[in-house]
């Protein structure tokens, strides 16, 4: 591989740290060994499995991907299709930061960077001589485009070729149901567009984007030949720079009472955050419309209503106050993210301007309660400021600085619900949101999340509430992650409910371990295990709430056959037949032979052995069993050894336990249902359930063969079992049952 000899050293950012370039140089690699490397195996995988580059929000991932790109362009690569988000917005911003990026190359004419809808007709071949970016939004028009360009230019003769699916979790997978069928699934029209657009390249790398990959991780190994495999198996994990600030700083160290992100977190009682976030439905208003409960002219006066919202207006201007100090220019941002209904959005907006308008307007009825809050305010703040060891001016010159904010219009409040409110506030040249006031309010949904980068944001007013949380979007509305300096967090603040909160901590909780897990190499066979929190806890009569969090929509995947694994449970393969008999009695006396290494035949309790001793056996005795055809629920030596060494963790040992001559049928009493559970109840699995506390046990369990169905073959058949503490996890199996039907 060329490390960037041309095109890489000459971008505008190639000053990576050296673990950033690794990322870079190995997922290129990678990408070079899939399209030029001859050998059968890496033949078996190519333009199959895609690669997944994992960072964190707003942590640099188009970096790391601009930097894949050159370092392609150095090493026979020449095209790059890169699949934004489906909004007008981010595709501008990703096409100038193209141009930008590349724009020593745009003006020596050996690059050129389009956007898809913006394609002249007739392209030269001196033109399709150059290195090549196409952007495109993931949208029906824009992907139907490229299709047509590959059919135009024949490019798949022509060009080796990366596909660079930014935000890749999100448009791009989903599955619709097949009028007329209980059990068969179509792609959505997106996911299946950009299937055709791999289909029709050769030469081609799959790469996949995020920071957020449950989705993707618990996607099946699709067998079908015109649909490209979507779960990856080689991730790389990008690394966050100095200064980046992320979910363990908000919701892991701010836990620590000695740590200054302490003052961060400010709870919303559950009575305002239903006040704020109910959505108006068919014939009943929202209840922020019933002037029964809320009347707006009176958010000053009363002083039981929207509390927490006041004193987050109130903290941000006094926090961007004492920041202005220091740079007089400066611009902050603060966000409001609740319902998702416009309506309610523009209601929040009126308050907002109300607020503000009642405080400028200030008389002798509502003075002392204005003074009240800005009190309150300056004494919140100055904690915080002093905790991260910056001096705090005094109360007069806030409370001056404060009033002339207000009495001078420094405040914007401004809505965005749509790609046309974005275009409006986005800034043309890096594709930030625009501060257009040195207060710069937002109030808005799900526009405001993938992509869209806040600057100075020191405010965070967030009420989106489901009973059940999907990780994946929750982690995605966090615009307040990425490269913050201290004086920012010395102000900052999180406004929402208690249960949000503690969801948001183990979102991060979970979050974090798959991460770990992925960057010790646990999951290297491509399977994924994604921890999943359920509770039941009581409301104020007594009665159970679930409350959950799953890893992301069940629309992305509804046609894969998800597993929970839970404490004390077991996995094992179901539904195989032996190999022949003479080759099976081999196999079985080398396991024999094995295992009298490390037991004795007599032993009936379990024994500790080490994971690196017990691999080759669980192997050998696979080698002796064939699957099924009609066998859904037969567990793979691929998931078998994937999950024990997740169970296993870096103690790498396993409670083993051995039985010998077991002579079970294939079948239940019905001869119809596979048998599943060959361990017995009151002897092995007792012993496993004892001693499976902090590792697992693995049961091997020797059947002589005689039993129906087995056709005299005797074969080791091996029963996992999970230890008591360890976290519930999903992970998918392989196959997608033939449920899915390709247009």
């Amino acid at each position: 591989m060329e490390k960037g000899k041309y095109y890489l050293s000459k971008l505008k950012e190639h000053n990576y740290q050296p673990e950033f370039q690794k990322c870079i140089e190995d997922a290129c690699q990678y990408c070079i060994n899939m399209t030029f490397s001859q050998s059968d195996n890496d033949l078996n995988d190519k333009e199959k499995h895609p690669i997944m580059l994992l960072g964190k929000i707003q942590s640099g991932k188009t970096r790391a991907y601009t930097g894949l790109m050159a370092l392609a362009f150095d090493n026979q690569f020449d095209m790059v299709f890169i699949l934004t988000k489906n909004s007008k917005a981010l595709v501008q911003q990703t096409y100038k930061r193209m141009r930008r990026e590349f724009n020593d190359f745009i003006r020596e004419n050996e690059i050129d960077v389009f956007d898809i809808m913006k394609v002249l007709n007739g392209l030269t071949d001196y033109e399709l001589n150059k290195k090549i970016v196409i952007v495109a939004k993931k949208e029906k028009s824009n992907l139907d485009r490229i299709s047509d360009f590959i059919s135009d230019y024949t490019i798949q003769q022509r060009k080796n070729c990366l596909i660079i699916d930014d935000e890749a979790d999100t448009t791009g997978i989903g599955f619709n149901k097949v009028k007329g069928s209980d059990d068969e699934f179509d792609l959505r029209t997106i996911a299946s567009k950009v299937n055709k657009i791999r289909g029709s390249l050769d030469g081609c790398v799959f790469v996949q984007v995020t920071a957020t990959p449950y989705a993707l991780y618990l996607q099946p190994d699709f067998d079908e030949e015109n649909l490209a495999p979507i779960k990856p198996k080689r991730t790389i994990s990008l690394p966050s720079g100095e200064g980046y600030v992320g979910g363990e700083y908000y919701f892991l160290d701010s836990k620590d009472d000695a740590h200054p992100a302490r003052y961060i977190f400010e709870p919303v009682l559950e009575k305002e955050n239903e006040l704020v976030s109910d959505q108006k439905r068919k014939g009943k208003k929202s209840k922020i419309d019933d002037r029964r409960i809320f009347k707006e002219e009176e958010i000053i006066t009363s002083r039981d209503k929207l509390v927490a919202f006041k004193r987050g207006l109130m903290n941000f201007v006094v926090g961007g106050c004492i920041l202005r100090r220091n740079n007089p220019n400066s611009h902050y941002a603060f966000i409001v993210h609740t319902a998702t209904q416009k309506t309610s959005h523009v209601k929040l907006e009126n308050i907002t301007h109300e607020f503000f308008k009642q405080i400028k307007s200030r008389d002798s009825r509502t003075s002392s309660i204005i003074n009240e809050m800005l009190q309150a305010a300056f004494i919140d703040t100055q904690k915080s400021v002093e905790a991260y060891g910056y001096p705090m001016p005094g109360y007069k010159d806030v409370e001056n600085a404060f009033y002339n904010a207000i009495d001078k219009d420094y405040i914007s409040v401004t809505v965005v619900n749509s790609d046309k409110d974005m275009d409006a506030v986005l800034d043309e040249d890096n594709g930030e949101l625009r501060l257009r006031s040195p207060f710069s309010i937002f109030v808005g949904g799900q526009v405001l999340d993938r992509g869209v980068t806040i600057p100075n944001l020191i405010g965070f007013y967030y009420g989106r509430n489901p009973k059940t949380m999907q990780q994946d979007t929750v982690m995605q509305h966090s615009r307040m992650f990425g490269y913050r300096n201290e004086d920012l967090l010395s102000v900052t603040r999180f406004y929402t409910t208690q249960r949000i909160y503690e969801n948001m901590i183990r979102i991060t909780e979970i979050d974090l371990a798959l991460r770990e897990d992925i960057e010790s190499g646990k999951f290297t066979e491509g399977f994924y295990f994604i921890q999943k929190y359920v509770s039941h806890k009581k409301d104020e009569n007594g009665e159970k709430v679930k409350d959950e969090i799953i890893p992301c929509s069940p629309d992305k995947i509804r046609i894969s056959n998800i597993l929970l694994l839970k404490p004390n449970s077991r996995l094992l393969p179901v539904g195989f037949t032996p190999i022949a008999k003479s080759y099976a009695r081999k196999i079985s006396s080398e396991i024999r032979r094995h295992l009298a290494e490390i037991i004795d035949e007599q032993e009936r309790d379990a024994v500790d052995v080490s994971l690196d001793v017990l691999e080759p056996i669980i192997k050998l005795a696979y080698s002796a069993l064939k699957q099924d055809e009609q066998a859904l629920r037969f567990v793979s030596l691929e998931r078998l050894l994937t999950t024990i060494r997740y169970l296993a963790d870096n103690e790498n040992k396993v409670h083993l336990i051995v039985r010998r001559n077991r002579k079970i049928a294939k079948y239940k009493g019905n001869g119809v249902t596979y048998q599943d559970a060959p361990d017995n109840g009151r002897e092995e699995l007792a012993i496993a359930r004892k001693v499976a506390i902090d590792k697992p046990a693995l049961m091997l369990l020797h059947q002589d063969g005689t039993a129906e169905g087995w056709n005299e073959s005797e074969f080791w058949w091996p029963v996992l079992f999970s230890q008591k503490n360890t976290r519930r996890t999903v992970f998918a199996m392989p196959d997608a049952g033939g449920r899915l039907k390709v247009k």
